[in-house]
């Protein structure tokens, strides 16, 4: 028999807490969902729009991540001289 604190509950009660059950609103968005549930990668949308809307997203993240992994490399190639092993791949 625990008592929970007030802030134990309002912890509980916060929205990141509800976020491990089953999804009740769109991840994009956060609309209702209709009668129709689209998912992509495991992830919850409510119409087709927020579908192709996570997409562009998950491509633009891609994008800067290859972006980003050129210019650590090219910092690298300068610092070190010569390409690191990482990158050697």
């Amino acid at each position: 028999m625990t008592t929970k604190s007030p802030q134990e509950t309002k912890m509980r009660n916060s929205p990141q807490c509800l976020r491990n059950g089953a999804a009740n609103r769109c991840a994009i968005c956060d609309g209702k969902f209709g009668l129709i549930r689209h998912y992509s990668w495991r992830t919850a949308l409510c119409s087709r729009e927020c579908v192709n809307r996570f997409k562009s997203r998950e491509e633009a993240d891609r994008r800067w991540l290859l972006r980003f992994q050129a210019a650590r490399q090219t910092v690298a190639v300068g610092i070190i001289g010569r390409p690191s092993k990482e990158f050697a791949r």
